[in-house]
């Protein structure tokens, strides 16, 4: 089987080009989508969900982080993490 069918262009490409398209699309796709993660609004004061979620961690992890010295901000039932504690956070952890 040809495996420039269903390209629908009309060209006739050496597979090895077409291996090299494929990952130079996979990789622009895969760019893209980090970008679109980045570009994720968040208030100044974030939940634990939207906290976990600006950190790229888990809940449980989130959790783990507060036990070892993540500060939250706890007035009655709510509690809320500002975002420059959880940079201050990774940078003081950094390596």
């Amino acid at each position: 089987m040809d495996s420039n069918a269903g390209l629908g262009l009309g060209l006739v490409l050496p597979d090895s080009e077409l291996k090299r398209m494929r990952n130079v699309m996979y990789e622009m796709a895969t760019d893209a989508y980090k970008q679109a993660g980045k570009g994720q609004q968040f208030g100044e004061y974030l939940n634990k969900s939207e906290a976990a979620k600006y950190l790229h961690v888990s809940n449980a992890t989130l959790t783990q982080f507060i036990s070892e010295g993540l500060p939250i901000i706890v007035i009655g039932n709510i509690q809320r993490i500002s975002k420059k504690a959880c940079d201050e956070f990774y940078q003081q952890h950094q390596l």
